[in-house]
């Protein structure tokens, strides 16, 4: 029988809690419930860099973790949250594929994603790499399928936040050692992210349109 040490219980519990909130985007109908999942991961993410700041004794990841749930589980959900409410945020679902098809299409990719890390020759450390790495593998191939699959412009920007929350993930568990500037060029890149988010806003608002990826066809040349 094998038994868990703390720091591989806590890292499982934070992955598979981190694979639930990325399935729940789609059952998501309103942009602010997707916000609300991105915010939730957020939350996890820093938890799990506290918890691999604590283990390794690293003063940056500690850092890192509070920077994570304050800027991206706090200050950026309520940001988003106030640019989305002067438009109609509604994300509509494809007629073909429903919930539970994406949900049985979302559970492929996360046994594709095992089956690939299980076959990396990765040595077992304190935070269940092959677990971490199916996790992040998982949390990317959902998010883009989330993006494909939820035609709005509002709901693709949030899923592919979701997206660097499943590299973010892995960086930090995976490789603890890394650089402090490393995660910090993650952060930016979530705030590339939201300006492309007020930049679709405001565009949004000033057609009046609602936020569906269909009002964007007229740009094409």
């Amino acid at each position: 029988m094998t038994h868990l040490t703390v720091a591989e219980a806590f890292a499982g519990t934070i992955a598979m809690l981190l694979l639930l909130v990325q399935l729940s985007l789609f059952r998501s109908v309103v942009i602010s419930e997707f916000i609300r999942v991105y915010a939730i991961q957020a939350w996890l993410v820093g938890a799990i860099c506290l918890g691999v700041g604590i283990t390794e004794s690293a003063w940056d990841l500690m850092v890192l973790a509070l920077l994570t749930v304050v800027f991206k589980g706090m200050l950026l959900p309520r940001y988003m949250q106030s640019l989305a409410r002067g438009i109609s945020a509604r994300v509509e679902l494809p007629a073909r594929i429903n919930v539970l098809l994406s949900l049985l299409i979302a559970g492929a990719l996360i046994g594709i994603s095992i089956l690939t890390s299980v076959q990396l020759p990765l040595h077992q450390g304190a935070f269940l790499p092959r677990a971490d790495l199916a996790t992040a593998l998982s949390m990317v191939f959902v998010g883009f399928l989330v993006a494909i699959l939820r035609p709005n412009a509002l709901a693709q920007v949030v899923a592919f936040l979701t997206l660097e929350d499943g590299l973010f993930f892995g960086t930090v568990t995976l490789a603890p050692g890394l650089p402090f500037v490393i995660g910090i060029l993650l952060l930016i890149d979530v705030l590339v992210a939201v300006v492309v988010f007020a930049v679709l806003v405001r565009a949004l608002v000033g057609s009046q349109a609602a936020a569906s990826v269909a009002v964007f066809e007229k740009l094409k040349g």
